[in-house]
């Protein structure tokens, strides 16, 4: 459901579905309650009437994904979440227009801001949220959020953590809604061959050096049985993006920034900790545990190498066993296991804002921003929340084959952050007997009967269970969750002017730098070259404005 969504939204360089549930509190603690019953806050003076008496009218702008078909006269402006907002609630939707990749949505959507001439409410990027701010064009959400926003919004933003509302807060008040992410759950973990590990007769990994003994008898041992020597520990790409957690483990956090000494910000790939992860994997290439290519290699080729059977560790997250993997080996099972550390501190891994590329804001003076909220609640109780299979059907995902995705039509969202784990969770109740299936959201029934249907020998769903079953992924996010595993990127404004102007140049040097140490091409000590480099190149400028940044959010 995911993956046609992702094509359309962008990876923004900012240094940025059950009845009874489970949601988070600010310190990492778990809190249980049924979202979909709860009512307004105790003290609440939610003004936003069930149906409005007079018809409110809502203009807004969006992104369209062509995939999406429409059937029986439907189209953007009359579809089955437009014509319910109208019968509903007499709230009626309009989109001005839409556009079908994200380049040519944020460049019609300047030309709007740039003449002062913005629809009722709409996603912006951050660095346009910055703008609609400064041009005063946007309502402050702060006594409307409080008083009207229904508790099932609340909650969603409660998940994603404080950071999330601190992105969207300007000079103390909420000027924007985030579209909540999925950052904190896709944080990473090891996935490693199950049939490889039962022809070696390896125990499973406790710490990190059993999982570099577990990778060089991939590499030396012959896994596949074809007397070559052809196969490789992990993979590595040019970008170094699949490695992250691997540096994690070595408390070493690339591309982000951590909070230090004196509550200054630092950037990670810069830090000491950095050195002995390079020290690592130059040992682990030099004695071949690691693809010699793969400095010219992208994460599809690094995945063309797990499906010709070359590598048998994927380092990724909650969900690679429905893809990458069983896309890449269909018939081969993958285990999860969590990320050891290298040495007794726990480990943390890394993640950016919790926020999925844009926040929506609501024009200024509009007469009834609250209506907003009326349709958020709408989406995040269809996507998440209801136990009915019709309305599921209806708004989320409908039979048909030429209708795909229908909840996409939704013109305001958010994601549940840990919507997979609670998956995984109410998924293990049912097994225990501790639920009726009759209970959880169509989603939710779904990873069960898929994790059933793999039980009574449907083996192809082997990543269904391998997500969703009793060992499945989901209890490495709720041991990170438990833990407080997460390391996020302080870091969450939209990117400072040195950063526009010398970050490119940085990320080029850095990337060269890392891999040539990991191939040996250059020593060691090159990783203090490069800091130095670094800060002389505009780096020490950029942690500059970056702190001057962070000392305002305090």
């Amino acid at each position: 459901m995911m993956a046609i969504v992702l094509s359309t939204v962008p990876v923004l360089s900012i240094m940025l579905s059950g009845c009874e549930s489970s949601a988070v509190k600010e310190d990492g603690s778990a809190k249980t309650g049924n979202p979909a019953l709860v009512q307004s806050p105790s003290g609440s003076k939610q003004t936003s009437p069930d149906k409005y008496d007079q018809l409110v009218e809502l203009s807004t702008v969006s992104l369209f994904n062509p995939l999406l078909k429409f059937e029986n006269g439907d189209d953007l402006n009359n579809n089955v979440w437009t014509r319910h907002f109208e019968q509903n609630f007499n709230i009626s939707v309009k989109r001005l227009w839409a556009a079908t990749s994200d380049d040519e949505y944020i460049q019609r959507l300047n030309l709007l801001i740039a003449a002062g001439n913005i629809p009722d409410f709409f996603q912006a990027t951050p660095e346009q949220f910055k703008q609609l701010y400064s041009a005063g064009l946007i309502e402050d959400l702060t006594d409307v959020y409080e008083r009207d926003a229904p508790q099932v919004v609340k909650q969603l933003m409660e998940e994603a953590g404080e950071d999330v509302r601190k992105a969207a807060t300007i000079d103390g008040k909420l000027m924007a809604i985030p579209w909540t992410g999925l950052e904190r759950e896709s944080v990473p973990m090891v996935w490693i061959r199950k049939d490889w590990m039962n022809k070696l007769q390896l125990p499973e990994p406790e710490t990190l050096d059993d999982l570099m003994q577990i990778a060089v008898a991939f590499a030396d041992r012959d896994p596949d049985g074809n007397g070559k020597k052809d196969t490789f520990g992990f993979g590595i790409d040019r970008d170094l993006s699949a490695i992250k957690g691997f540096m994690n483990a070595y408390h070493a956090y690339s591309n982000i920034w951590i909070e230090k000494e004196q509550g200054k910000l630092a950037f990670g790939s810069i830090q000491p900790e950095m050195k002995p992860a390079l020290a690592k994997l130059q040992e682990l290439y030099k004695e071949g545990i690691i693809d010699p290519d793969f400095a010219v290699k992208n994460m599809q080729k690094v995945m063309n190498s797990v499906a010709a059977n070359k590598i048998g560790i994927h380092f990724g997250d909650w969900g690679s066993a429905g893809w990458p993997l069983a896309t890449s080996t269909p018939g081969i099972e993958w285990q999860s296991y969590p990320f050891p550390s290298s040495d007794d501190k726990p480990v943390k891994l890394q993640h950016d804002l919790n926020i999925y590329g844009y926040v929506f804001v609501v024009k200024k003076g509009i007469k009834n921003p609250e209506a907003v909220f009326k349709l958020l609640e709408f989406w995040v109780k269809q996507y998440y929340f209801t136990p009915s299979e019709e309305d599921y059907v209806k708004f989320i995902w409908p039979k048909s084959q030429n209708v795909p995705a229908v909840w996409m039509l939704a013109p305001i969202k958010m994601y549940r952050s840990f919507n997979n784990l609670e998956n995984y969770r109410v998924t293990n109740e049912v097994l225990k007997g501790k639920k009726e299936l009759s209970e959880l959201s169509p989603e939710q029934r779904n990873a069960y009967n898929n994790v059933m249907r793999y039980k009574n020998g449907e083996k192809m769903l082997w990543w269904a269970n391998a997500q969703s079953g009793e060992n499945g992924s989901g209890r490495i996010i709720e041991k990170y969750l438990s833990n407080d595993q997460f390391m996020p990127n302080r870091f969450t404004s939209s990117p400072t002017d040195s950063m526009l102007e010398k970050g490119g140049n940085l990320a080029s040097v850095q990337q060269e730098t890392f891999i040539k140490i990991i191939m040996g091409l250059e020593p060691l000590g090159a990783f203090d070259k490069f800091v130095s480099i670094w800060s002389l190149q505009g780096g020490s400028q950029i942690t500059k404005e970056v702190n001057e940044w962070y000392a305002k959010q305090k």
